[in-house]
């Protein structure tokens, strides 16, 4: 497994708001023509995602997130290549301003290509990853971070919950209802 590990500039809650936007992966992952959702359970969701790098690729891919804290995805279907999977796990950096990835990806290409030969890809691959969703998290609108949000307004005992939130981007309006990530253009 090839790992690489990228800093980003914003709060946690929306560096794990963008990764779990799967049809916004267009926008920022290198090769990324779409990715449609095809189901979804509970908090996994399955979605056809069509790369083009080397070769133009569709990928059924299976999304299974621990809130701002770790998303993992492992191929389901795909006849180009014999394995896909990943994670990407999020922590606060150290400084406190924003937030450390750990991207990990696997692939198995079979008698495609040999393995040191993907290796390499791989890790550039995740580099251009990194680069490209550092300079996609500075487009949006800056947010909130959670700690601030969720701190009890003044005389309150309770912490605020959100069942419904609305940010508006260039692109149009990203809408997150009840743990799930939604995008609508204008």
């Amino acid at each position: 497994m090839i790992k690489a590990v990228f800093n980003i500039e914003a709060p946690r809650e929306q560096v794990f708001s963008v990764f779990t936007d799967y049809p916004g992966y267009k926008a920022w992952i290198p090769g990324c023509e779409s990715c449609t959702i095809t189901a979804t359970n509970g908090s996994n969701t399955d979605t056809e995602i069509v790369v083009n790098s080397m070769k133009k690729m569709t990928l059924g891919l299976r999304f299974e997130p621990v809130p701002t804290q770790l998303l993992n995805f492992r191929m389901i279907t795909g006849k180009d290549i014999k394995a896909y999977n990943g994670a990407y796990r999020l922590m606060d950096a150290a400084d406190g301003v924003g937030t450390v990835v750990i991207a990990e990806l696997e692939i198995d290409a079979g008698p495609m290509a040999p393995k040191f030969l993907v290796d390499r890809m791989v890790k550039k691959t995740l580099d251009e990853t990194g680069a490209s969703l550092r300079k996609y998290v500075k487009s949006l609108p800056a947010q909130v971070p959670a700690a601030a949000a969720a701190a009890p307004a003044a005389g309150h005992g309770r912490r605020v919950r959100h069942l419904l939130r609305v940010i508006k981007t260039a692109e149009g309006n990203r809408i997150w209802y009840s743990g799930q990530t939604f995008r609508v253009s204008l």
